[in-house]
């Protein structure tokens, strides 16, 4: 991933930001290949070309859509199962199966711990308990930290029944167009266009890479600084020395974003370690910092049961 592709992917997260909400880095379904070519000073061709070649790569390999949560009344925690052998890691992703409510799950590795994050979603307290205590049962050491609430915005819309059929058709078929989401759904592309923005704009729901895109080619970074009041500057300074540098958003990674003043974090290509080492020299010496964490994304897993479950109550399958 060259400094133009990582641009074009960069470019692909909604401001220019990513966000976890999800478990998977969110992306924006509706920019065109016009507004990235101006975002990165490419032609459309040679951002097109780009993309496909991203996709040949394993980057960027189809689209998927995450109803949000809080329609079903539920909230999003998230656990973290130790791990000490590589062997462990598949049995784990088979258990997980079985536990009600995990939509999502990361294996990841940092600075010498490996850990699979588990996101899981509950409709109260007790649910929430009751599932942290499955999880600790299939933790192959017999230790589990303690489920923790993960924040995600609430959908600022009430949906009518056509919302949720639409809804439900862009969550079955993601890669489709707006034309032909409208012409599954039965409705015209005018009407149908417009709920589906606002879907996207309420938090209704959210795009992200497909479940068999790849996650290796980014490291996960924070940035412990000295003060809240750090923060700002040291996130203009990172910005103004043009590093290969994907912010994550106040309100990305799952902390209420009226709490998050003395973490800096973003992306940054782990396919060069020369890169990612050279961008992590320089994060430790940038005035106000005080320490840098790395995390790799080893591999991920998506369940999507609990989801299309609720939406099916919602949305009865035609006659």
């Amino acid at each position: 991933m060259d400094p133009r592709d990582f641009a074009i992917y960069r470019s692909l997260s909604p401001k220019g930001e990513a966000r976890f909400w999800a478990g998977r880095r969110l992306i924006d379904p509706r920019i065109p290949a016009r507004e990235i070519a101006e975002r990165t000073g490419l032609s459309e061709n040679g951002v097109r070309v780009r993309l496909q070649g991203l996709a040949r790569r394993g980057y960027l390999r189809g689209k998927a859509v995450i109803a949000n949560p809080s329609l079903f009344g539920a909230r999003v925690f998230v656990a973290e199962l130790p791990v000490h052998e590589a062997g462990e890691v598949e049995q784990i992703y088979r258990d997980l199966e079985l536990v009600e409510g995990v939509v999502f799950a990361r294996d990841t590795l940092d600075e010498g711990e490996r850990r699979v994050q588990v996101h899981f979603v509950s409709e109260s307290e007790s649910a929430a308990g009751r599932r942290g205590a499955l999880l600790h049962r299939l933790s192959p050491a017999g230790h589990l930290n303690a489920p923790r609430s993960y924040w995600i915005p609430p959908c600022e819309l009430a949906l009518s029944p056509l919302d949720w059929r639409i809804l439900r058709a862009v969550s079955e078929r993601p890669d489709a167009t707006i034309a032909e989401t409208c012409r599954t759904v039965g409705i015209g592309l005018k009407t149908g266009a417009r709920r589906y923005h606002q879907l996207i704009d309420t938090n209704a729901c959210w795009w992200t890479h497909g479940p068999d895109s790849e996650e290796f080619p980014l490291a996960f970074i924070r940035l412990d600084v000295k003060d809240p009041a750090d923060r700002e500057p040291v996130t203009a300074r990172i910005v103004a020395e043009e590093l290969a540098w994907m912010p994550v958003a106040r309100d990305g990674f799952g902390e209420d974003p009226a709490g998050v003043s003395t973490v800096v974090a973003g992306l940054v290509p782990a396919d060069s370690p020369t890169l990612l080492e050279r961008t992590v020299r320089r994060f430790v010496g940038l005035p106000g910092v005080v320490r840098v964490r790395r995390t790799f994304a080893l591999g991920s897993m998506s369940y999507p049961a609990w989801l299309s479950e609720r939406l099916a109550e919602r949305v009865p399958a035609r006659r």
